[in-house]
């Protein structure tokens, strides 16, 4: 070795450093000089030779396999009880390839030579070893996220109007708790690394362009959205079901959906047009209606009037008929009696704001006086 000199290696018979040699046995009785060596001590002495090394440590551990003996280099060996062991250990390594461990959210589907067997919720449970049966867990409680829309091949579409619509959507799924098997054998396995599936990343893509080509492009974008989502779900779950890929279908959610980029600007106008236009006419049905309430409410105003009006008079006419009719039947029973009080309250009513002098026919001579300018003077004060 290019490490190995010619001098003596500092050990004796029984592999004992010398007095001389430190801890890797780097005496030197030559007195030589090996300052060239990598591994020469600081001292002068020699480093230490490594293939001596190995070899005393195999030394070592031979003779500690054959009971601390010197008889030779010998490695260890293996009787009839070490066979057993290690038989022992493969035999529970292999019935240990039948123990599954479900955790809760997961499902586990069993298969025996490929078959499929039976399933098994969470917790502890046994099967035959492998390869006479095999298992696959699923988390079937756990959310996986199919997002359509990354290129142009995916994301452009035609509606029903014969416009092309940017579309961008999210399928969220499930599992099926209720039989792992059906994913397992019948749909990719590629999903269970990503959390994606082909199958349901292209049957997504294929549903939303039959829903968005029987819809406008003015429903896409605006007022039709929730609409398309509730019916792409529901496609979309009832084609999982048909072909029993062991998918829950969660929800459908449209992140973006707009004109394409070269004419967005065009839609743009358009759009901010029809919303102006929908302003003035909620301006104009605004004036409308305020004129109209205030015409219907005059109006009622005038039919309440003439009705309090009606009801006045007719009760002011039943009244005086009434009067009069009491008037005749008094005057029925004492006709004298009635015209003197009639002619009193009349006479009363006629007299009441009118002045009035009082003279006396009896006195023989009739005074000159003013009389009128003394009962005005009077009334004055």
């Amino acid at each position: 070795m290019p490490w190995n000199d010619d001098n003596d290696n500092g050990t004796g018979e029984n592999d004992a450093p010398k007095a001389n040699g430190g801890p890797w046995g780097g005496g030197s009785n030559n007195g030589g000089d090996d300052k060239g060596s990598p591994w020469n001590r600081p001292g002068g002495g020699k480093g230490p030779d490594l293939e001596d090394q190995m070899r005393r440590m195999q030394e070592r551990f031979s003779r500690r396999g054959n009971g601390g003996g010197s008889g030779g280099r010998k490695g260890p060996s293996f009787g009839p009880g070490s066979f057993l062991i290690l038989g022992v250990v493969a035999l529970v390594a292999w019935l240990a390839t039948g123990i599954v461990i479900v955790d809760e959210g997961e499902r586990a589907a069993v298969f025996r030579f490929g078959e499929y067997q039976k399933n098994f919720t969470p917790g502890f449970h046994v099967h035959l070893p492998s390869p006479i049966e095999t298992h696959e867990i699923l988390a079937s409680e756990s959310q996986n996220r199919t997002s359509i829309g990354t290129n142009d091949d995916e994301r452009l579409m035609l509606t029903g109007d014969e416009n092309i619509v940017d579309v961008q959507f999210t399928v969220f799924w499930y599992y099926d708790g209720e039989a792992p098997e059906d994913f397992i054998l019948k749909v990719d396995h590629d999903g269970r690394n990503n959390q994606d599936s082909k199958l349901v990343k292209d049957a997504a893509e294929s549903v939303m362009r039959e829903v968005v080509g029987k819809s406008t492009l003015n429903a896409v974008i605006t007022t039709g959205r929730i609409e398309i989502q509730d019916n792409v779900r529901a496609q979309l779950q009832q084609l999982m079901t048909d072909y029993d890929a062991g998918v829950n279908i969660e929800n459908v959610e449209i992140q973006d959906a707009r004109q394409p980029g070269p004419v967005r600007d065009a839609f743009i106008d358009v759009i901010n047009a029809g919303q102006d236009a929908e302003r003035k006419i909620q301006e104009a049905n605004e004036y409308r209606n305020g004129i109209v309430n205030r015409a219907e409410g005059q109006a009622l105003q005038i039919l309440q009037d003439a009705s309090a009006y009606r009801d006045q008079v007719v009760a002011d006419a039943t009244g005086e008929a009434s009067r009069f009719e009491q008037i005749l039947t008094e005057y029925r029973k004492a006709p004298q009696v009635t015209r003197e009080r009639m002619y009193l309250e009349t006479m009363e009513r006629v007299l009441a704001q009118a002045d009035k002098l009082i003279l006396d026919s009896d006195s023989g001579a009739v005074p000159y006086l003013p009389l009128d300018r003394v009962s005005r003077s009077e009334g004055g004060n």
